[in-house]
């Protein structure tokens, strides 16, 4: 690959269509780039421009850029001799120029031996690496739970206190900081539909060396009861997702669980009111 300040575009004929990209809707103006592609790099393809070189003894020299920060790459260059059977042809994008996200354009310019240049529209390219999904990790438990799945009004630390958390053992360090997040339902089994607005939650828990080498898990703060668990009262339950960030990055995310929760007795809601 080489690398030069970006002037090309102002060298030829603009004739030509924009190059596509595998996996890359062509009615996306943005064209994010999906998740397989950031990491496992992707493939463009060009089609046969529109002047060609259909004669033998006729060459077309093709070369394709990539600009990224004010910095045009060649990515590749090939000289086709005439006549050009091919209808299309594929460019290979390496996934080191998927690094770090940002914007990069993708383009073309043929270049008629001899005869003068034609360039092709630019493939706007967007690179976002929060589309990949991130490693998934063991969800919550809720250790007050009963064998049913339910917090109740004979939860043995009341419930309160505070919703209890038990994040299972697993490669973590001390310093690492686990982030989680609480939502009620008006239905004992979650559901979006069923959100309970201003149950949602986000808390912060730094571990202890001590808790990542526990073999039982550890606990963070638990969840207040208010204003996040009071408005749940019967056929009600909890959701709580979770995720690890380490040294500012996360490295890791749990699927949400969910606690069944019931707080009345004998008709009335034990508990705060």
């Amino acid at each position: 690959m080489s690398f030069s300040d970006s002037n090309e575009n102002s060298e030829g004929i603009l004739l030509a269509d924009p190059p596509t990209v595998d996996g890359v809707p062509e009615s996306d103006p943005d064209g994010k780039l999906p998740a397989e592609v950031l990491l496992n790099g992707g493939q463009a393809r060009i089609k046969r421009w529109p002047i060609y070189a259909d004669e033998l003894g006729e060459t077309d020299e093709l070369t394709v850029y990539w600009r990224r920060n004010g910095i045009t790459t060649t990515i590749f260059q090939e000289r086709k001799n005439g006549p050009i059977t091919d209808t299309e042809f594929l460019i290979p994008i390496d996934v080191i120029l998927l690094q770090d996200d940002g914007v990069a354009y993708l383009w073309y310019r043929v270049r008629a031996i001899p005869g003068n240049p034609l360039l092709s529209v630019e493939k706007k390219l967007t690179i976002d690496h929060s589309v990949i999904p991130l490693p998934s990790l063991l969800q919550a438990r809720f250790p007050d739970a009963t064998l049913w799945g339910y917090l109740n009004c004979e939860t043995k630390r009341p419930i309160w206190f505070g919703v209890y958390l038990n994040i299972p053992f697993q490669s973590l360090q001390g310093g690492d900081e686990c982030v989680y997040f609480s939502r009620g339902y008006t239905s004992l089994n979650g559901g979006e539909e069923y959100l309970i607005e201003g149950t949602q939650g986000e808390f912060t828990y730094i571990l202890t060396d001590a808790d990542a080498r526990n073999a039982d898990g550890f606990e963070p703060t638990p969840i207040p009861f208010i204003p996040y668990v009071r408005p749940m009262i019967d056929n009600d339950s909890m959701g709580v997702s979770y995720k690890i960030r380490r040294r500012g990055v996360f490295i890791g995310e749990a699927p949400q669980a969910i606690v069944k929760i019931d707080r009345m007795q004998s008709g009335v809601p034990c508990g705060p009111s």
